[in-house]
């Protein structure tokens, strides 16, 4: 399953020009992106390797956002509702939904699956619901799909 998840991440890169440079670190060293080098640098040791999923999809966001910052190895809190990194958590969130949705009836997603299948901050949670409600609305323009 990571594995397929991750060629649709490395789909999304190669779609949008975005170098991907997956590298030993640290195992505490985050990984980074680079709008001006178009490239993306993830950490091969990351301390939990559950992780990497959403972080790869957060910093090929930011690339695709057009995030002009130099968010080279920029660590923040998880937490936080505002700025830069929650609209790229946003934009995140958008990239992994049709991967998980796209083969499955509405009836069998579940939002708190998503989050913890791709180690999603739980403050998302809100913004999961509403991405898998707009992806299911989108493809079934005849019906109007609600989650709870």
């Amino acid at each position: 399953m990571r594995d397929d998840i991750m060629s649709y991440l490395d789909n999304i890169a190669i779609d949008n020009n975005i170098r991907v440079i997956w590298e030993h670190f640290d195992p505490y060293t985050p990984p980074g992106s680079s709008y001006d080098d178009m490239c993306v640098v993830m950490n091969l040791d990351w301390h939990n390797k559950d992780e990497l999923v959403f972080q790869y999809a957060h910093e090929l966001s930011h690339i695709i956002r057009g995030d002009r910052t130099d968010l080279f190895f920029y660590n923040t809190l998880h937490s936080n509702k505002t700025g830069i990194e929650y609209e790229t958590n946003l934009v995140a969130v958008r990239l992994l939904v049709p991967f998980y949705c796209n083969d499955t009836d509405i009836k069998d997603i579940n939002v708190y699956d998503f989050i913890d299948r791709y180690c999603i901050p739980e403050y998302l949670a809100d913004v999961v619901k509403s991405e898998i409600t707009k992806f299911f609305n989108d493809r079934n323009k005849n019906k109007h799909y609600v989650l709870y």
